[in-house]
């Protein structure tokens, strides 16, 4: 049986971050491999507290990482249960000892969350598999590069590490491009792989939560500011008298409903999975909300908008663009969500049926 080593973020403090960890490990064990999580400490994003993310990002962006890490605390006993319970970790490892590592293993896969993002934190070059000198035991999949363009200094280091990659699959058009200019090559566009997992998986996960909410209820993941949303998911609350749950406080205009700050990835799951609306400008809240069927109103930020290729290239994909409310610089929306018509998710799931063929076909052929 091979034994693969997987490189992905997972302690972040994000629930998508964890949980695409999750379905990642999952995919590779399918392959009938064994795999074991690397316990890798990316300190740009996993310490917003660190003054190089001051200069790098400036005073604004600085704040509100910090901001966002504060918000999530209260949820880091159950993330870290979650993370324990349900992941495969090595021991904590630093960039010196990644290289020890890898030779335990038959091939290392990277990815597939935003790993490849030099634009935002420090470039972490562990991601590009620098530790690893047999090019055929390196492997990536769905990776993200979670921005528009690779900054000039970058481009050298990004040509001479994703050059050396047997085959490269990403989880955006945009990340396709990129390769093509810096490497020459042709990418494999696959899902998430949280929405690889389809929602009986998830199903499963989310019974482990000890959430028992009788009726209907709206519920509201907004991590950035967002007037625009909260506005639409006060509408639709008055109009179906139903009560909000928010994951965090909300941001943007005072808004009444119950706060679950400490919600573990379960909890976050059941509460998707039961809501009969889901308002969101997380990439991975709108994908859950896609594989459980719900009907979703997705919101572009000042925060998620360098980023915002990612959530184009799936609704693009699943003929789903108009859920998607370019809000960023406005107080309301100036779409009515009321006239929306209903998701056809018979038609969605025809499409990520053929798409997660092309995904497991391709992680599969990574791996053999």
């Amino acid at each position: 049986m091979k034994k693969i080593a997987l490189l992905t973020p997972f302690d972040t403090g994000n629930i998508g971050t964890v949980l695409q960890a999750y379905a990642t490990q999952t995919l590779i064990k399918e392959n009938g491999c064994e795999t074991d999580l690397i316990y890798y400490h990316y300190d740009s994003i996993q310490n917003p507290f660190l003054i190089s993310n001051l200069f790098k990002r400036g005073l604004k962006n600085y704040i509100g990482s910090i901001a966002g890490f504060l918000m999530r605390s209260p949820a880091r006993k159950s993330l870290w249960r979650f993370i324990k319970t349900h992941l495969n970790l090595t021991e904590k490892m630093t960039h010196e000892q990644l290289e020890e590592l890898a030779g335990r293993y038959d091939k290392v896969i990277v990815g597939s969350d935003c790993v490849w993002n030099g634009e935002a934190f420090t470039l972490e070059t562990a991601y590009l598999l620098d530790f690893i000198e047999d090019d055929s035991k390196k492997g990536n999949f769905a990776s993200s590069f979670a921005c528009d363009a690779i900054p000039d200094e970058q481009k050298e280091i990004f040509m001479r590490y994703l050059s050396r990659f047997p085959i490269l699959s990403v989880r955006e058009d945009k990340g396709k491009e990129l390769i093509r200019e810096l490497t020459g090559k042709e990418a494999t566009v696959v899902l998430d792989p949280t929405l690889v997992k389809d929602s009986f998986f998830w199903t499963e996960v989310a019974a482990e939560s000890k959430l028992q909410i009788t009726g209907e209820y709206i519920f509201v993941a907004e991590y950035a500011i967002s007037a625009p949303l909260l506005r639409d998911a006060e509408k639709l609350a008055e109009r179906y008298h139903l009560p909000l749950y928010f994951l965090y406080p909300p941001k943007g205009k005072k808004a009444k409903g119950k706060v679950l700050l400490t919600s573990s990835p379960q909890d976050v799951l059941y509460l998707i999975k039961n809501a009969k609306f889901v308002f969101t400008d997380s990439y991975h809240m709108m994908i859950f909300s896609i594989n459980f069927s719900k009907e979703f109103f997705a919101y572009q930020t000042k925060t998620n908008l360098p980023a915002i290729s990612k959530y184009h290239s799936i609704l693009k994909i699943l003929h789903l663009e108009r859920r998607l409310f370019p809000t960023e610089s406005m107080m309301q929306n100036p779409v009515d969500i009321q006239k929306c018509p209903a998701i056809d998710y018979g038609a969605v799931s025809e499409i990520l049926e053929k798409e997660r063929k092309v995904s497991k076909d391709y992680l599969e052929g990574v791996l053999k």
